[in-house]
């Protein structure tokens, strides 16, 4: 369908408003530039949406070209014609997401108009979350691992661009340092990944028939590494066998677990907390989106390699229970908001491991406008206040209704009411994977006891923040003045109102049990994300789970009833005792368990060794250059004192030699010699 070139557009336009806005002439006409440029992107992704989700065949809709041709001797490693293509694909899974990262940017951008006015890198930040947009919509719509790479690679330093806003500023530098060190480590792993799949499956590529408009079957495309997969299985793959997927799916399990922040990689995006809260934002909303999509498009791969499920299962939900743990323990807002994007995306990993594909791409979608909702708030919350601790707040509810509703709304959805938790357990519970069950045994009920373990903290976390922040009187402090505190400017509240809805909006498009609707041509199905995004070529008939809702809602409402019983202002001073009782406790929790200091620690070396290489090259570099100069300069001066040496032996022998000449003639002249004559 022509109209799903659009999806071009969505990817494209945004890189097109960074480049135009180079020519603008003051900082606030670029910024206004890449703005109108993200909510045309987001206008393009709607449409393509909007008509994905009225006309939802089974098969997606590819545009693609060929960009570059290789084909290498039969003699070499890879003997497989190389013809990577670039392009895009729009199916519902690409639709859903594209349009979830267009809108997250340009709310986010909306609201950094205000924001971010008086800051010194006002455009730079547009210039970047710009970039982040064109990378995270250029993934979502790739037709195929090669583009996925660069999409990947470029996203990382959108990231580090963003991490580093305030790069002059060393709280600020260093850890940007320390997330560019393992987002590189990520693009190792899936580079790899992408060398490895070329190699085991090109020549199995190259026997399938190519699509209409293309040479050769493109041997990164996802349906093609699906289909190897499969066939893999059977043995009909030359040259590959289980341990080839094996391989694979840790590279890509590796690559996908550093970038969503999984436990202990986590770090890279708690270190986010010293960039600006637009930027936070950005990287909590749609940072760690790529990797889902990643575990989603090669979930084949994973599903069929032994074992790699439940690792998978095992890693999102100990590291949902570790963040959600650590959340609840933190005072700074901004970081417990990413310690709850982080847990919501546990959830999420956990939920692909277990089998549930549909429901894990609803935990991670609802998990984009949750953490873009709850930042916009935690902004005003900072900017209103001046201060990140919570404690030193209170009384929102009164003065900031808007702000207010809006962390209600995030903590409600966090909190048990957006279903992660549901869909989660339910995935355990029924073990609904396409390919059939991984999960079973001692690991299954180590996954369901981490999952309910970390709901329930979850719930108390986002519940405690609601309860501190809103309820009660101002906190009084010396040099703050309470009566001051009211709700934020209109520009900055906008964006939080249209967080909200599309938060609102995305919970419920979620709920289960809802089935298709059929009205002549049109054809809706079940207004339900997981009857709308699904794995295969057909629609899975996922039916309400009232087990696993009832465990959910229960855990959800344990977090609520204990968030009030600690945190309400009347009881908020003997919580603050028995914290103090136990406050070495306390802070080792609240540090992660020391996972960022070691993190610190671990990544000192690298930074160490790359500053030698730097003082050597300063050192060495320049000096051998030099030195090659002066012997240049030596060996020239050499030659010239040899060709002046001789020069002068030249010309002394000359003089002798025409004086021997001209005494023998003057003697021969004067008859001293004899002549003979005959």
């Amino acid at each position: 369908m022509p109209i799903y070139n659009l999806a071009w557009g969505v990817a494209i336009v945004p890189l097109l408003g960074v480049l135009s806005s180079f020519l603008a002439e003051t900082q606030r006409r670029a910024a206004q530039v890449c703005f109108v440029s993200s909510c045309i992107a987001f206008v393009m992704a709607a449409i393509v949406l909007g008509v994905r989700l009225t006309h939802a065949p089974a098969a997606g809709f590819d545009n693609v070209l060929t960009f570059f041709a290789m084909n290498p001797p039969e003699s070499s490693l890879f003997a497989t014609r190389f013809e990577p293509l670039l392009g895009v694909h729009v199916d519902a899974f690409a639709a859903a997401f594209g349009a979830a990262a267009s809108f997250s940017v340009a709310v986010v951008q909306g609201y950094a108009l205000t924001s971010l006015r008086s800051e010194i890198g006002y455009r730079r930040f547009f210039w970047a979350s710009g970039a982040l947009a064109f990378t995270t919509a250029g993934f979502a719509y790739s037709p195929n691992l090669f583009q996925s790479l660069f999409m990947w690679v470029a996203g990382s330093a959108a990231i580090y661009l963003l991490v580093s806003q305030w790069w002059d500023r060393a709280d600020a530098a260093a850890p940007a340092r320390r997330v560019l060190v393992l987002l590189s480590a990520a693009n190792a792993s899936l580079l790899l990944a992408c060398a490895f799949t070329f190699a085991k499956f090109g020549q199995f590529a190259a026997t399938l028939p190519a699509p209409a408009g293309q040479d050769v079957t493109d041997p990164f495309a996802f349906t093609t590494v699906s289909r190897a997969a499969a066939e893999d299985v059977l043995g009909v793959v030359h040259g590959a066998g289980i341990r080839t997927l094996v391989v694979l799916g840790i590279l890509l399990i590796v690559a996908a677990v550093i970038r969503a922040g999984q436990f202990p990689t986590h770090v890279w995006v708690t270190e986010t907390a010293a960039a600006p809260t637009p930027a936070i934002a950005l990287i909590a909303g749609i940072g760690a989106m790529p990797a889902i999509l990643l575990l989603g498009r090669m979930y084949a791969v994973i599903t069929l390699a032994p074992h790699l499920p439940l690792v998978l299962a095992l890693i999102g939900a100990s590291t949902s229970l570790f963040a959600s743990i650590t959340a609840v323990a933190q005072r700074d807002i901004l970081r417990i908001g990413l310690f709850a994007a982080v847990a919501q995306t546990g959830l999420a990993v956990a939920t692909l491991g277990s089998g549930g594909f549909s429901a894990a791409m609803f935990v991670a979608f609802t998990g984009v406008f949750l953490a873009t909702l709850f930042f916009l708030v935690a902004g005003n919350v900072v900017r209103v206040y001046g201060t990140r601790n919570i404690h030193e707040t209170g009384g929102a509810w009164s003065r900031m209704r808007t702000t207010s509703l809006g962390l209600l709304i995030w903590a409600a959805g966090t909190g048990g009411l957006a279903l992660s938790g549901y869909y989660a357990l339910a995935s355990v519970l029924l073990n609904r994977s396409p390919l059939g069950g991984h999960i079973g045994g001692v690991g299954r009920g180590v996954v369901i006891a981490l999952l309910l373990t970390s709901a329930a903290a979850l719930s108390l976390a986002a519940s405690r923040v609601v309860v501190t922040v809103c309820a009660g009187a101002v906190v009084k402090r010396r040099g703050f003045v309470a009566e001051r505190v009211a709700e934020a400017e209109r520009p900055l509240r906008s964006p939080i109102i249209l967080a909200g809805i599309a938060a609102i909006a995305a919970v419920l498009a979620g709920l289960p049990g809802l089935q298709p609707v059929h009205s002549g041509k049109l054809s809706v199905p079940g207004l339900t994300f997981t009857h709308f995004v699904f794995f295969g070529a057909h629609r899975q008939a996922l039916s309400l789970d009232v087990l696993a809702l009832l465990l959910a809602l229960a855990t959800a409402a344990l977090g609520v009833g204990a968030a009030w019983w600690a945190f309400a202002a009347q009881r908020r001073g003997r919580t603050s005792e028995l914290v103090s009782r136990y406050e070495r406790g306390v802070r080792v929790v609240a540090r992660g368990l020391f996972v960022e200091r070691v993190a610190h620690r671990a990544a000192h070396p690298v930074l160490v060794a790359a500053q030698s290489v730097e003082r050597i090259d300063a050192r060495v570099a320049p000096a051998l250059a030099d030195s090659a100069a002066a012997g240049t300069m030596l060996a020239a001066a050499s030659l010239s004192r040899l060709r002046m040496v001789k020069l002068n032996v030249h010309l002394s022998l000359g003089i002798a030699v025409a004086g021997v000449l001209a005494l023998l003639a003057l003697l021969a002249a004067t008859g001293h010699f004899w002549i003979h004559t005959v």
